[in-house]
């Protein structure tokens, strides 16, 4: 079990990463309603599942209480920021042609991915848990929600196609904790992050895939 004070050390960290998740992903989850023709209602809807989901789940397997049942301000940061981001577009429905949305999306489901990585590898340490049992939840916090949020917008979730998705993370986390053995976590997941959303976005850029065997 970790230490009081590794705990109170490292609960901070969480707590700016869950931070910084739940605004990239609720700007994630929004663009993916507005892109199949949700109203507002399904915008902010998915702006909670893609922030909220994958951490509700961690948690139910830790056996704790929930993150935003704790802190009820992820729930308003999620529906706050989904909500200005559909009202923006709502009103500016033009910026929807723009290429640059299409960046936008990809890099804030990329932030979101790699943050939310490291939240759940951040939360499982705290509940006393080790290495391998992280790197899990740390997969699952990063693309719970995507995966739940894409059903729910009847697409294919993303996490099953050949993308490099689940690999982000599955290496980012294995970087950060390999990083976080010999320097300040903070510095660790800081080069974690960028490490994640950098092969993400290049990933997409470079069509880089994993191999699928057809039959």
């Amino acid at each position: 079990m970790a230490s009081n004070t590794y705990i109170g050390h490292i609960s901070l960290l969480l707590d700016i990463l869950l931070i910084i998740g739940v605004i990239a992903c609720s700007i994630s989850g929004c663009l993916r309603a507005i892109d199949s023709k949700m109203d507002i209602t399904g915008a902010l809807l998915l702006a909670f599942v893609i922030s909220n989901a994958g951490g509700t789940f961690r948690d139910l397997i830790l056996g704790t209480t929930v993150f935003w049942i704790n802190n009820h301000l992820y729930v308003w940061l999620s529906l706050g920021v989904g909500a200005i981001t559909y009202v923006i577009f709502y009103f500016n429905p033009k910026l929807l042609a723009n290429r640059r949305l299409t960046q936008l999306v990809l890099l804030s489901d990329a932030i979101g991915l790699a943050v939310f990585c490291l939240a759940g590898v951040e939360k499982s340490y705290i509940m006393g848990q080790n290495f391998y049992i992280a790197i899990i939840l740390g997969i699952w916090t990063a693309v719970g929600g995507g995966v739940i949020a894409d059903v729910i917008a009847n697409r294919v979730p993303l996490v099953f196609s050949s993308e490099l998705y689940i690999t982000v993370s599955f290496l980012g986390a294995i970087l950060y904790i390999l990083l976080s053995g010999f320097m300040l976590q903070e510095l660790a997941g800081f080069i974690s992050v960028m490490f994640m959303v950098t092969l993400r976005m290049m990933s997409v850029k470079y069509h880089w895939k994993l191999p699928i065997i057809n039959a």
